[in-house]
């Protein structure tokens, strides 16, 4: 099963949305991310499919699937541990164990070992963007809630101001957006 979530990509003083394919498949293990991953991103196969063992999920590494994780658009070079979060998250959903709804979501974050949430860099850039963009909600680490929520300062446009949610961790975010907790 296939399943599709949203995050972005800093360039520069600008960002962009980066869409995280996720396919979950049955046959030989493997495990691959296309799109032009940096060194970072590649490894984020390992940091990922431990962290959601960690957090009491099925990994990646358990039994015999076949994982392709596609980052779009396809020319753009990722950098950076901030896919860690959509890709443990569209992984989770395509291989059915959780079930949410990704639209107008932006996922970003580098995950702990133990499921823990890392803050990431370039998150005001990300936030004004998503403001531009008319983004319902920004999940991200709690670390970085403080920073993100600077955007609602800014009243130069007379957009809405998405929704910052700070989590702590892969577990806590799962609950959110399954709807177990609420998060302010």
């Amino acid at each position: 099963m296939s399943s599709k979530v949203f995050s972005a990509a800093v360039i520069g003083l600008d960002a962009q949305i980066i869409e995280v394919e996720v396919d979950a498949s049955h046959g030989l293990r493997h495990f691959e991310i296309v799109g032009l991953p940096d060194k970072a991103v590649q490894e984020s196969k390992e940091r990922v499919g431990v962290a959601i063992k960690s957090s009491n999920f099925r990994s990646p590494y358990q039994g015999t699937q076949r994982v392709l994780v596609s980052l779009a658009p396809a020319d753009l070079k990722k950098e950076g541990s901030l896919y860690d979060l959509p890709i443990a998250l569209g992984y989770l959903s395509a291989s059915n164990q959780i079930r949410f709804n990704p639209q107008g979501k932006i996922l970003i974050g580098e995950l702990a070992l133990d499921g823990k949430l890392r803050p990431v860099k370039g998150v005001l850039s990300l936030a004004l963007f998503a403001k531009e963009k008319n983004w319902k909600e920004i999940i991200l680490p709690k670390a970085n809630a403080l920073e993100a929520a600077l955007i609602s300062a800014s009243s130069e446009t007379e957009k809405q101001n998405p929704k910052i949610i700070g989590v702590e961790s892969l577990k806590e975010i799962v609950d959110y957006l399954e709807g177990k907790i609420s998060i302010a």
